[in-house]
């Protein structure tokens, strides 16, 4: 294989830190992945699309997406008791996000972590921003920065 492709996978992928060797299962489907975009470009064009159409739709709902360019999009809540109700009305009505709260993330930073996938469709995207509007309709979410961190940062 290529040198700098196996350098990267034995020194960066995490299961593989305290390991003497790469598993033939693992490398066997990297291979196959590293294939599959060679071949089919157009995958990775949907993904970036994707995480551009999600990241322009949460900022035009008003949501801190803080300074993500990846398929992987925080939205960045602030308040943990907050970020648990966001969590579980998006849950409810259908949505799957990942609640982050310290010490995962500063005190104050508390986040939903969303995902994104080439499979996705702009049906079921248009969706998702559709049900976050709602959500945080019912539950008068405005983002607001935590006061005490404000705070701390002016005063230095």
């Amino acid at each position: 294989g290529d040198e700098v492709v196996i350098h990267y996978i034995q020194h960066h992928a995490r299961s593989l830190i305290f390991s003497a060797s790469i598993p033939p299962a693992s490398a066997a489907a990297a291979l196959a992945a590293l294939d599959i975009l060679e071949k089919e470009p157009e995958r990775v064009e949907r993904l970036h699309h994707n995480a551009e159409k999600m990241s322009a739709g949460f900022r035009a709902l008003g949501l801190d997406t803080g300074n993500s360019v990846t398929p992987v999009i925080p939205i960045i809540i602030g308040d943990d008791q907050k970020t648990f109700a966001v969590w579980k009305a998006l849950f409810e009505a259908g949505v799957f996000t990942n609640p982050v709260i310290s010490p995962a993330v500063a005190p104050g930073h508390s986040l939903l972590r969303t995902s994104y996938m080439a499979t996705h469709t702009d049906e079921q995207l248009d969706r998702v921003l559709e049900i976050f509007a709602e959500v945080l309709k019912q539950i008068d979410f405005r983002h607001q920065p935590d006061a005490s961190l404000e705070a701390a940062a002016s005063a230095d």
